[in-house]
């Protein structure tokens, strides 16, 4: 009887963490809005892959030059602190792997994802996408 018993809270258990990571959210489209007159605007897509999260920017019009692009806390009409590095948009194209996040929790923000003119000109946005469940695929 023990094992019975045994067996079926760790079914229970097993069916708790299954039912969880069915839920988790896997892709979320983010659209990306030009800022500062800059014609840079495109898509940010997140996919989930295992425990960390692949974001791909696309935009308009990117130069060929690097331009820095982060996640940051707060939203596009209210930047904040940079919370992610991503790997700088070239010719309007990035990916970055994000190590140890989910977008469930990038979910739960406020988060933006934002890319600059150029590293010497940091102060100058050219693109920005809020991270919010409305994109979700």
């Amino acid at each position: 009887m023990k094992l019975a018993s045994a067996l079926l809270t760790m079914l229970a258990v097993v069916g708790f963490a299954g039912a969880t990571a069915i839920g988790a959210t896997n892709n979320v489209s983010i659209a990306m809005h030009a800022q500062n007159g800059s014609g840079e605007d495109g898509t940010a897509v997140l996919t989930q892959t295992g425990p960390d999260v692949t974001v791909v920017i696309s935009i308009k019009n990117g130069p060929s030059a690097a331009q820095p692009a982060h996640i940051h806390d707060g939203t596009c009409a209210d930047l904040k602190g940079v919370v992610y590095p991503l790997t700088n948009v070239t010719s309007g194209t990035s990916t970055t792997v994000v190590k140890n996040v989910t977008i469930d929790a990038l979910l739960k923000g406020p988060f933006a994802i934002n890319v600059h003119e150029s590293a010497s000109n940091l102060g100058k946005y050219v693109s920005c996408g809020n991270i919010a469940t409305s994109g979700s695929m």
